[in-house]
């Protein structure tokens, strides 16, 4: 049994969608427990409110009186409220009364509280945040999408054997393709930065293909991705932001309001198009580097995107991820 510390007061539909995805998930996968971190009070209100037959085997409460919210300073909101909802999840991981932690809250609380309470894995020099792309069938993961704006080189080759490891463990990705993010294809091409990364990935035993442009990343011309921060969070806000628009769009054109019984085809492929490119699908992103499992969701996660970050997040660690990037390290090490 995989059981998931989940912040219930994160995000922006706290706590009635994190409260109601807790239970989707656990519908979806009989092997996942769930830890709901908060406001006692308010989550049980929400779980009397869902009107269902709960499992409380697989489903348990950890008080939490304070939140963090999104517009505060991650740092003066950790050291002032002490018994805060993200701060708990981390703890009960460290306790033994969790596996992994899922949050939609400020993912930089999320980071900040990681890096206090669990540290870095041995070895790694900065955490990175990975996010898969693209359809299930061809998902591809990019890294990183906003933990570290100022990388070295180094930083960026720990990103590209952890999402590695993503991408096989969880993915299920056989010998992953890993590409560097880069303007052009061409070896000479990118700045001091990309040239030297570009080094230090031929010289380890990783699969590394070259570079990949912008227009590469959702042809599943690699199944990793690597860039730095700035660039990461870039790309996945256009993305984000292009997939809403293209959604508004198709549903204008063949109608907001389709009949599933008078078209059931058009209503199929507009339900089609939309998991194809919702975020929602995936869940949320890893924070690769930690000690630990760590899924950030996206702050305005509803049911369905939290559920599906639960499952995610049980997948993490039944793929032994976390002990997968310490002996990937061994290897990097032992190649250079």
């Amino acid at each position: 049994m995989q059981r998931i510390a989940l912040d219930a007061m994160g995000g922006d539909h706290a706590p009635r969608e994190i409260v109601l995805g807790a239970l989707q998930g656990l519908r979806k996968d009989p092997e996942l427990a769930v830890v709901l971190v908060g406001r006692e009070a308010e989550i049980e209100a929400e779980l009397a409110a869902a009107e269902i037959e709960i499992d409380r085997t697989r489903l348990s409460v950890i008080h939490a009186e304070d939140v963090v919210g999104c517009n505060e300073s991650p740092v003066e909101a950790l050291r002032k409220k002490r018994d805060n909802s993200i701060v708990k999840c981390f703890a009960a991981v460290l306790e033994g009364k969790a596996d992994a932690v899922v949050s939609a809250g400020s993912t930089g609380a999320v980071v900040g509280a990681a890096h206090l309470l669990w540290k870095l894995i041995p070895g790694v020099r900065r955490a990175g945040i990975a996010v898969a792309l693209g359809s299930k069938k061809a998902n591809s993961v990019l890294v990183d999408v906003g933990a570290n704006i100022h990388c070295k080189p180094i930083h960026l080759l720990h990103y590209g054997m952890m999402a590695a490891i993503f991408a096989e463990g969880v993915l299920g990705h056989a010998n992953p393709r890993v590409a560097l993010l880069n303007i052009g294809t061409e070896e000479g091409k990118g700045n001091d930065l990309v040239k030297e990364t570009r080094r230090l990935f031929e010289e380890s035993p990783l699969n590394y293909i070259g570079h990949v442009e912008g227009n590469d990343i959702f042809a599943h011309k690699a199944d990793v991705i690597v860039c730095e921060g700035f660039v990461g969070n870039v790309v996945l806000k256009v993305s984000e932001g292009l997939a809403e628009r293209m959604h508004e769009r198709f549903e204008q054109i063949v109608g907001v309001h389709v009949d599933p019984e008078k078209h059931p085809t058009v209503a199929q492929h507009i339900a089609e198009f939309r998991r194809a490119t919702d975020y929602a699908e995936v869940g949320g992103a890893a924070l690769l580097g930690v000690n630990g499992t760590c899924l950030i969701a996206h702050g305005r996660s509803d049911r369905r995107a939290i559920g599906n970050a639960v499952t995610l997040a049980a997948r993490f660690v039944r793929a032994g991820v976390r002990g997968k990037i310490e002996s990937g390290l061994g290897e990097l090490q032992a190649s250079s």
